[in-house]
């Protein structure tokens, strides 16, 4: 893979390459915080006073803590090291004060107030990054992630805006498409009506959460090609890369 500063749509393929490239560990790591909400969730749709308008607020509020053991895997990854299901746990662990402080207490508080939402992805995009593969003090995390996306507000809106519309399409194609297929191999009919009493189901959640996934990967890849601009962390990449050589050769 090469370092050096991409456009969003280079970021969307270079995640698929990503993921062609380990698919083992990224898609473990992915069901591993995926799973659990998605099964939440779906219990939660199938209760008959649950209000389903609530629904993307819940996902707002989850998204963070599932992408987490993702998040993980792949800042491990990008610097060549084995993902371990300890490694992943205790990473995790000595940032869960950090995840629960600004993950857990102020997104339910700018989720909640509504007007304040928009700052999530326009000055605390890369919040979970900072948290769990920076590791800074907890006080200066806010303004570390500010400064990551200082200037590019307008880049960033527009794509949560257009992660928004490609999920949403990914999710509606995956849903009928699913459904299709199965109706096909079950059935000897050969035309096809949606049912659309069957749109929450687990083929709706399945493909959320796949899109959920993916887009983290994409995040990920956009939090590198921001410091890369910001910092010409591809010096540093390099840097690291000579001095994992020496020590490896025992010249270090």
């Amino acid at each position: 893979m090469q370092i050096r500063e991409r456009s969003f749509l280079d970021i969307l393929d270079l995640a698929l390459v990503v993921v062609r490239q380990k698919p083992v560990p990224i898609v473990l790591a992915a069901l591993v915080g995926a799973v659990p909400f998605a099964a939440l969730n779906a219990w939660l749709m199938g209760q008959e006073d649950f209000p389903v308008g609530l629904y993307p607020f819940l996902l707002v509020l989850e998204i963070p803590w599932a992408t987490a053991p993702l998040t993980v895997v792949l800042g491990g990854l990008m610097f060549g090291e084995r993902p371990t299901a300890g490694r992943t746990i205790k990473s995790m662990w000595s940032s869960i004060v950090a995840l629960a402080l600004f993950q857990g207490l102020l997104r339910g508080i700018l989720v909640i107030t509504l007007v304040l939402t928009p700052l999530l992805p326009l000055r605390w995009a890369f919040l979970n990054e900072v948290i769990l593969l920076e590791r800074g003090r907890w006080r200066s995390l806010l303004r570390r992630c500010s400064t990551i996306c200082q200037g590019r507000e307008g880049d960033l809106f527009i794509q949560s805006m257009a992660q928004f519309f490609f999920g949403g399409l990914f999710v509606l194609a995956f849903w009928a498409g699913s459904m299709a297929l199965i109706q096909g191999l079950s059935t000897s009919e050969l035309t096809w009506q949606p049912a659309w009493s069957d749109l929450l189901g687990w083929r709706f959640h399945l493909a959320v959460w796949g899109a959920i996934e993916f887009f983290a990967i994409a995040r990920f890849l956009n939090y590198i090609d921001h410091r890369i601009r910001l910092e010409g962390w591809e010096v540093e990449l390099r840097v690291r890369a000579v001095a994992r050589t020496l020590e490896e050769a025992g010249r270090w």
